[in-house]
């Protein structure tokens, strides 16, 4: 996912986060979760990529 991309989503999350606060909906929870899963999947990848960007090389 590009930066792009995980702006889109996030935006998106939010929308859903607000509305799901509006409505109560069983249906728009699922989906904020499901979304939530998705941003927090793409945080791990990408602190992964950081962490061994960071580590020296032995060999």
């Amino acid at each position: 996912m590009d930066a792009k991309q995980f702006f889109k989503r996030v935006s998106y999350m939010r929308k859903l986060q607000k509305e799901y606060f509006q409505t109560r909906s069983s249906t728009v929870l699922r989906q904020c979760k499901q979304v939530e899963k998705e941003i927090d999947d793409e945080i791990e990848r990408a602190n992964k990529i950081v962490a061994e960007q960071q580590q020296p090389k032995l060999f």
